[in-house]
């Protein structure tokens, strides 16, 4: 039996970021065992003032092209989806990035991911000038990057007690609307 799902905590030295419990639950869903095809979405949640969450995914859509070693996104699929949660939520979850799979443990993104996760940030309008990547592979292991303009930065796996700064659950996230 699996152990309970918790949230998974990430950072570097300037960011921190939370995958909620249910994103990790829908990750293990999706767990690319060999042979199996490549699978991926969005990744949407809140930004914060000291940290961002991701709170929900989207998951493989029927406009998605997929195979054993790519998963393409389909912008047409994707981007009503992000629209309605945006409007569901009052303009408080927002679009904060991509996720795929891997049919491995030792994860690296590949030179396509790296192309992938920058060219939606320069092609994106947004508020936010960043994304993350997510890359979920064989027996729940995880490589997150946060891309910005200065290039790609992979987040490392942290324990809550690591964060010296305490979480604000009071701050109201920051969003932007037109």
């Amino acid at each position: 039996m699996p152990e309970p799902i918790e949230n998974l905590r990430y950072s570097n030295q300037q960011d921190r970021l939370i995958i909620k419990a249910k994103v990790v639950n829908s990750f293990r869903k999706y767990e690319q065992k060999t042979g199996d095809n490549e699978a991926g979405g969005i990744l949407l949640g809140n930004v914060y003032k000291n940290h961002t969450e991701i709170t929900t995914i989207t998951t493989p859509g029927r406009l998605d092209k997929f195979g054993k070693l790519f998963f393409i996104r389909s912008k047409k699929g994707a981007q009503p989806r992000i629209n309605r949660a945006w409007k569901k939520s009052y303009g408080t979850l927002i679009y904060l990035g991509e996720w795929h799979t891997h049919s491995e443990a030792n994860l690296t993104p590949s030179s396509e991911d790296k192309i992938m996760i920058k060219k939606g940030l320069e092609e994106t309008i947004m508020e936010i000038d960043f994304l993350y990547l997510i890359i979920v592979g064989q027996n729940e292991t995880y490589w997150v990057g946060k891309q910005t303009k200065e290039g790609l930065i992979e987040l490392k796996s942290q324990d809550s007690s690591a964060w010296t700064t305490p979480l604000n659950p009071d701050i109201w996230p920051i969003y932007w609307a037109d």
